[in-house]
């Protein structure tokens, strides 16, 4: 019993591994480790009882084991990951294949290698196999594979599902291989079939990630097309300027000889009258600088104009200074993306409210909080607007690349997203 419970420990500290390698973290460290450390529990206590339940019989035991476990497994995955269900079903199908070859693998290694080893032996050489086995998938998963899977978009749900549906299938054959890898008389026979599988296997995965990374690069084109966009507006507003600055150069030669008329008739109030009245008209023409850092600026510009172009009430408060470690192009896509989202919610709900608008930097941290009123059917799942549009994912991309987290909240038809940064 206590060779069981030690086994069920190691095993299930290879799962937590693995899985907080796949997880997009949504709640805090504390909280996240104690659902795993819970898990643990509840994992050595289920194998435990799997186990002294059926005996010796382990071509049962282990499969009976196993369902029982992989299931809350699953479980704990969708509720402490901020991925979308897609995604992480397809995460998990993955995860319990590559279990599935590994557990096999171990068995055909140990049995191959030490033959004459009792059988709790051979649990504890076939454990420490598969964590070796684990450790060099954990850390290629995280050097290659993780960054497209969390750059991929997850609102291509037919995508992810048709990626889950091939991988499950698979599951099945390598539930199968599981299954006869523990009947010894059987290994030999199936070798061939089994590496077949699992080259087959790993093609499609090379497939399958090929996918993903197209579908990154889908994301990377649309932000591509919001930059564009973003410099076509600031074209048009460097336009708008130089226009306005021409004709003010034009009126200016006028202005000084109204004001050098006053003058010379001694009217010196009325030339001061009018000085400031030219003055006053100048500060209402010009750009209003929300903060020194020139890409913010200019972008809180161009959509502060737009809102009262829609007759949409904006305010905008900000403090973000002229060096910061975020790029401007990431800039581009959270603020832009916010704002765009916030005018088309106000647009599309008819609603005369206002956006609000709150970017500070304090102690090494960007926070941006926007609010604006939304149409009266948003959903929010997972603290994230469902269904997740390309533009979200834009910002989920960015978001990503400085540690940080976003948080939607919806409150009396107003819905309020919060951004926190490292920079």
């Amino acid at each position: 019993m206590d060779h069981l419970a030690v086994i069920s420990i190691l095993i299930a500290a290879a799962h937590i591994v693995c899985f907080a390698a796949m997880t997009e973290r949504k709640y805090t460290v504390g909280k996240t480790v104690l659902l795993y450390g819970l898990y643990a529990v509840f994992f050595t206590v289920w194998a435990v009882l799997a186990f002294v339940m059926l005996g010796s019989d382990l071509p049962y035991a282990i499969p009976f084991s196993f369902v029982g476990i992989i299931l809350p497994a699953f479980l704990l995955f969708l509720y402490t990951s901020s991925d979308t269900f897609s995604k992480k079903l397809f995460l998990m199908i993955t995860y319990s294949n590559f279990f599935c070859i590994f557990f096999c693998i171990s068995v055909l290694i140990c049995d191959g290698l030490f033959p004459d080893l009792s059988d709790i032996g051979q649990m504890y050489a076939r454990n420490i196999v598969r964590t070796l086995l684990y450790v060099p998938a954990i850390l290629m998963y995280l050097r290659f594979a993780r960054p497209h899977m969390r750059r991929a978009p997850g609102d291509k749900k037919r995508t992810w599902y048709s990626v889950s549906l091939v991988s499950a299938l698979f599951l099945i054959v390598f539930s199968i291989f599981a299954f006869f890898a523990m009947r010894a008389d059987r290994v030999a026979k199936y070798i061939l079939l089994f590496v077949m599988a699992m080259m087959i296997y790993y093609a499609v995965l090379w497939v399958v990630f090929g996918t993903i990374r197209y579908l990154n690069g889908e994301v990377k084109l649309e932000l591509i097309s919001k930059n564009v966009q973003y410099l076509q507006g600031q074209l048009v507003i460097a336009r708008e300027n130089a226009l306005t600055a021409k004709a003010v150069r034009h009126d200016f030669r006028h202005h000084m000889q109204n004001i050098n008329l006053l003058l010379k008739r001694e009217k010196t109030q009325d030339a001061m009258h009018y000085i400031e009245e030219f003055i006053n008209s100048l500060d209402a023409g010009s750009q209003i600088d929300f903060c020194p850092h020139v890409t913010v600026n200019a972008i809180l510009a161009n959509f502060y104009n737009k809102a009262k172009k829609e007759g949409i009430f904006i305010s905008v408060t900000a403090d973000t200074p002229e060096n910061t470690a975020v790029a401007d192009m990431d800039f581009v896509a959270i603020l832009s993306n916010l704002l765009e989202n916030a005018i088309n919610g106000c647009a599309e709900c008819g609603a005369h409210g206002e956006i609000k608008v709150n970017i500070r930097t304090n102690k090494g941290k960007l926070v941006i909080v926007c609010s604006n009123p939304c149409k009266p059917d948003l959903v929010i799942e997972d603290d994230i607007i469902k269904p997740k549009g390309t533009g979200i994912e834009s910002i989920l991309m960015a978001v990503d690349k400085y540690d940080g987290n976003i948080r939607y909240r919806l409150e009396r038809g107003i819905v309020t997203v919060s951004i926190v940064l490292t920079c």
